[in-house]
């Protein structure tokens, strides 16, 4: 009877000796034991001290069991009552069993049997009173945690921390299940650097995470610009319930971060626009694409005239600027297919895909005009010379670029400002 010997009962009986002669064993077995010798005593004892199990006897005086009952049911829907009663008080049973009692037991009450009910009533209010407790502190942990955590069942939310909600901007369960429908609806699954997609159900989810090389994937939250979140979900353990806890850790900052090491490590400081290394990378990859479906493709270097006589002119600060204005115009000339790197010091290499030579030309000759058009405050007159080399079948990418580079050299040793093509 380990269970009974946590439980409190109120035992109701008119009859002394029967009365007496269980409350001796009821009191040897259970946490406590309230007694009462007829159902007004018994309400007023349920009421100071809110027993986990009643055992009444049906009919009583001042108040019968099922008028007890009725009260009892208005202060606690739930609780356990246990009726003894004769054969004879068939009415008084079956009305009790509308009730929706837990159960009852025929007079004379054998002590065995009565035992064993009470022990196994008392496993359900203490299974019960365990479960609560434990949602009562998973409920706590939750309130008073500053991480975003679920538990949920990958539709409905069980439990979640007030930070989730503040993410969402809402108040609660029944506001998020208002605006958002499943939590699934929140998610898009983020991989490097695709484009995050919406994750449709959770076995798709469950999928995801399963088949991610990593503890947790990286989703994007609908709605919330430039917010990314780590997130892990482990199955708890009673497999039945299907409930899942989800962890999310905010690494906006750190995306954040990332994406600004990626530029700089792929950018030039001065010009923002690709820096040499970046430019071989994008160079090599197009250039072995454009040779496998033969495409039309074409290379220009472009370099600033007369540089460094405008560096030991106006000074350094100045050229800086010069760079940048530049950079700039170049930049609102190309398309939207054609890829420019400040190649190092004052020159800059341009690729022009499904571009041949005839057009290369042409886009690199309103690029010279543009840059003759650069207005400075000191009035200095700035100028570029271009160089360019389409792809030709025997070409590889460095006898490209060399054809370009020479191109180049000739445009500057010819009288510079102008394009010219190898």
């Amino acid at each position: 009877m380990e269970c009974l010997k946590k439980i409190t009962i109120l035992y109701a009986e008119d009859e002394q000796m029967v009365r007496e002669g269980y409350a001796r064993t009821l009191k040897r077995y259970s946490k406590e034991l309230y007694v009462a010798q007829n159902g007004e005593e018994a309400f007023e004892k349920y009421r100071l001290y809110k027993p986990d199990i009643v055992i009444s006897d049906i009919r009583m005086p001042k108040m019968n069991g099922i008028e007890l009952t009725k009260k009892i049911k208005e202060i606690n829907p739930k609780q356990i009552i246990l009726f003894t009663t004769a054969h004879t008080e068939s009415n008084y049973t079956l009305e009790a069993l509308d009730m929706q009692v837990d159960g009852y037991i025929t007079k004379p009450v054998d002590k065995n049997r009565l035992l064993n009910k009470l022990e196994t009533l008392a496993g359900y209010i203490i299974s019960e009173r365990e479960n609560k407790e434990h949602q009562e502190i998973l409920q706590n942990m939750f309130e008073n945690s500053k991480l975003i955590q679920v538990l949920t069942n990958l539709e409905t939310i069980k439990f979640a921390t007030p930070s989730f909600f503040e993410l969402l901007q809402v108040k609660d369960k029944k506001e998020f299940e208002e605006k958002f429908g499943s939590i699934l609806t929140i998610f898009e699954y983020c991989e490097s650097s695709k484009e995050c997609l919406y994750i449709k159900d959770s076995k798709e989810f469950i999928e995801k995470i399963k088949n991610s090389s990593e503890e947790s994937i990286t989703v994007a939250i609908k709605g919330l610009k430039d917010r990314f979140f780590y997130i892990s979900l482990k199955s708890i353990s009673d497999k039945q319930s299907g409930l899942y806890f989800i962890c999310m850790t905010d690494i906006s900052e750190l995306q954040r971060e990332k994406r600004e090491a990626l530029y700089k490590a792929s950018h030039d400081s001065l010009t923002r626009l690709y820096n040499r290394e970046k430019f071989d990378e994008l160079y090599t990859l197009n250039f072995k694409q454009v040779q496998r479906y033969d495409r039309k493709f074409s290379l220009a270097i472009a370099d600033i005239d007369f540089f460094k006589k405008i560096n030991d002119t106006y000074g350094h600060i100045f050229g800086d600027e010069v760079l940048q204005k530049i950079a700039k115009c170049l930049k609102s000339s190309l398309r939207k297919t054609d890829i420019l790197a400040r190649w190092g010091g004052e020159e800059f290499a341009l690729i022009m895909v499904e571009t041949d030579l005839e057009q290369a030309k042409k886009v690199c000759e309103e690029i010279r005009k543009e840059v003759e058009q650069i207005k400075f405050e000191n009035s200095c007159r700035v100028t570029i010379s271009i160089g360019i080399a389409t792809l030709q079948k025997e070409d590889t990418k460095e006898t490209l670029f060399k054809r370009a580079d020479e191109a180049l050299y000739e445009a500057k040793r010819s009288g510079r400002n102008k394009v010219l093509t190898k």
